[in-house]
């Protein structure tokens, strides 16, 4: 997943993910990232290099939730249907930008493509984050997508967005499943 980061001023933070973090952008050390200096616009510097966001990679400490709802979409849909999708769990340009960026080229060539939301309560047991100080805000959905020649039925997820106020954190990453 992508971290970023909209403290309300200049602000030093430490983010430390409760999963085993396997790939990192910067280096994720042991104990997490510290001192990170983070600004309202959502730039960051850690240890002299700047970023946009914080990366990590891995399998999450908590267990994973099954898999009841989503949305069938056919292939040719997919990009419009995720960044609607995007839109209503509230992230800005920038974000849905970014997501669309990284995982254009991942999304399965079948033609039915299911797309299965995590939201933040679900992240927060699979793989919580632990930020100081705490953010006023926290916003985190993670996509489970996965290929079908054929469509099946699945009860429709409420996609809702989470109001931003005071510092700010947005977190979005996900997985494909290839059959």
């Amino acid at each position: 997943p992508v971290v970023y980061l909209y403290p309300t001023q200049p602000t030093n933070l430490s983010v430390r993910v409760g999963a085993d973090v396997k790939i990192s952008e910067p280096l994720y050390p042991e104990g997490g990232w510290q001192d990170v200096l983070a600004l309202p616009d959502g730039s960051l510097t850690y240890q002299g290099q700047g970023y946009e966001s914080l990366f990590w990679e891995g399998p999450g400490i908590g267990e994973y939730p099954s898999i009841t709802h989503g949305t069938i979409v056919q292939r040719v849909h997919v990009e419009a249907t995720l960044r609607h999708q995007l839109a209503q769990q509230g992230l800005n340009a920038k974000e849905s930008a970014d997501f669309m960026e990284f995982w254009q080229d991942k999304i399965p060539e079948q033609p039915y493509v299911r797309l299965t939301w995590l939201n933040t309560a679900q992240m927060n047991q699979l793989a919580p984050l632990y930020i100081s100080p705490r953010p006023d805000t926290v916003i985190r959905v993670f996509l489970d997508m996965s290929g079908m020649d054929e469509p099946i039925r699945l009860p429709a997820q409420k996609l809702q967005s989470i109001p931003r106020h005071g510092f700010t954190v947005v977190e979005w990453g996900g997985l494909t499943q290839m059959r």
